[in-house]
């Protein structure tokens, strides 16, 4: 019975997650009948549309995550300046988890552009279901790494939001890959990479890529107000015997509890002190990431325990009210009703899952 119990509660992560994820079908049938309704209108009649439903899915995975799982975040640096206002702006951050993009979510709710958010995505992420597509339509950015890199489409992409005036924030992790202390073969080559760049080599962080960044810069920079350096960390990753970094936490992990606390550092720069030079932009995007690895020094290896865990005294605990997510998840439920609970739905629900997996696989293929 004890083993039963353990591995029921170790599965209740479960749960939210498959509902989450079970959540795509129904989401996609309502953004799919709002694409056609709009198909004749003005393209931001589309994208307020679509800017509003993605917001409310942020909204039930937040729920989730914040509110069930009981993370708490706690803020430091510029963030009252940068949640004061809603702004359009490009952000980037340190990447060492499968979740990292939840904090954006974090600080997009605060500042009310939750339905802003925007990617620049791995190609190979194009390929999931049903997301891969939907991503694209909500105007995320594929990239290649590499010298397949085609710039060309990339330009043109970022520049739709220049002229069609779209609200955005533009989300990039220029390591471009994870910090992942148990992958240390992954850690050496990035050093190994700065080295033969004469980059600085860093401790906490990879040495970032420029392109991304540079191209998200030069095409946005004309509706931009400022860029976001965001540095992140996770309580869980603190080994409780020392100094020793964890790896960062999972989705099972976050939806399980086991991430209790969420650090995060905002410095809001504006867009007009950011350089225009490629080298000028290269070295200026080394110095944050120095920056980030400093913090990043002192959280994990503080010699004052007081500090060790965290990113200075003045971090400021933020809840978030469930007045601000579960609306969302009566909602989903709400939709999700009629596809669970008739026979008839089920059949739709199955179908739309598969015939728009397919769909959207040959689109993406076709297209991208």
């Amino acid at each position: 019975m004890l083993t039963l119990c353990y591995y029921l509660r170790s599965a209740r992560w479960m749960v939210p997650a498959g509902f989450m994820l079970g959540t795509a079908p129904t989401y996609y049938s309502v953004w799919g009948t709002w694409r056609i309704l709009t198909s004749v209108l003005p393209t931001r009649v589309f994208e307020y549309g679509d800017e509003v439903l993605y917001g409310l899915y942020q909204r039930l995975i937040l729920f989730f995550f914040e509110n069930c799982s009981g993370a708490e975040i706690l803020l430091y640096g510029d963030h009252k300046e940068a949640l004061a206002k809603k702004e359009n702006i490009i952000f980037i951050c340190n990447h060492q988890s499968t979740v990292d993009w939840l904090v954006a979510d974090f600080l997009a709710i605060r500042q009310g552009s939750l339905g802003n958010i925007r990617y620049i995505l791995k190609d190979g992420l194009k390929y999931l279901p049903l997301y891969g597509y939907y991503f694209r339509q909500h105007s995320c950015v594929y990239v290649k790494r590499g010298g397949t890199f085609n710039e060309t489409k990339t330009d043109k992409q970022l520049n739709l939001f220049v002229r069609n005036k779209t609200p955005f924030w533009m989300v990039v992790f220029p390591e471009g890959t994870r910090y992942n202390p148990d992958l240390p073969l992954v850690i050496q080559k990035s050093r190994d990479f700065a080295r033969a760049g004469g980059f600085p080599v860093y401790e906490h962080v990879l040495c970032p890529r420029l392109k991304a960044l540079k191209l998200s810069v030069d095409n946005l920079r004309p509706a931009a107000s400022a860029i976001y350096d965001v540095t992140i960390a996770y309580g869980s990753t603190v080994a409780p015997s020392g100094k020793t970094r964890l790896c960062g936490p999972s989705l099972a992990d976050f939806l399980h509890g086991d991430c209790s606390l969420v650090h995060i550092h905002v410095k809001r720069l504006n867009i007009n002190d950011v350089p225009h030079d490629e080298t000028q932009l290269q070295d200026w995007l080394m110095r944050r990431f120095e920056e980030k690895d400093r913090l990043l020094k002192g959280f994990y290896e503080s010699e004052d325990p007081s500090l060790r865990g965290r990113f200075g005294p003045d971090g400021q605990l933020h809840r978030l009210g469930l007045r601000s997510t579960l609306p969302a998840f009566v909602v989903f439920a709400a939709l999700n009703a009629p596809f669970f609970l008739t026979e008839a739905g089920r059949g739709v629900y199955w179908r739309l899952a598969l015939v728009g997996t397919v769909v959207s696989w040959v689109w993406v293929s076709v297209r991208n």
